[in-house]
């Protein structure tokens, strides 16, 4: 018995269909699954923490000239090198939070006589 058109188009609709929801229900992981000891040696522009939460593992992701590096949080040079960003950050935020001051507001107009 062949099937009508209408029939083979609501199999293809189901079909779709099922195809999306499995799509739209699988989650996409981008994380470390594994970690590199090896120490990196081109420039270091940043980084994050990942946790472990599987199938990623624990990690220090370092985002670099060439792109991301997953590496191993326990490696002396990691440790070393997370130390020596976060000291910088910090010194680039207490900078810009002194430079950054917002003047008081007068009632009077600033004039040349009047003390800055």
């Amino acid at each position: 018995m062949p099937f009508s058109k209408k029939t083979r188009s609501l199999a293809v609709i189901a079909v779709l269909a099922c195809i999306a929801i499995t799509v739209a229900t699988e989650k996409v992981s981008v994380c470390c699954k594994q970690a590199s000891t090896k120490e990196i040696t081109v420039d270091i522009t940043g980084f994050r923490l990942q946790l472990p939460q599987p199938p990623c593992v624990k990690a220090v992701i370092f985002y670099t000239s060439t792109g991301s590096v997953c590496s191993h949080w326990k490696e002396q040079w990691v440790v070393k090198k997370v130390t020596e960003l976060r000291k910088l950050q910090s010194r680039v935020k207490n900078l810009t939070m002194k430079t950054t001051t917002i003047a008081p507001q007068t009632s009077a107009p600033l004039t040349a006589s009047m003390p800055l």
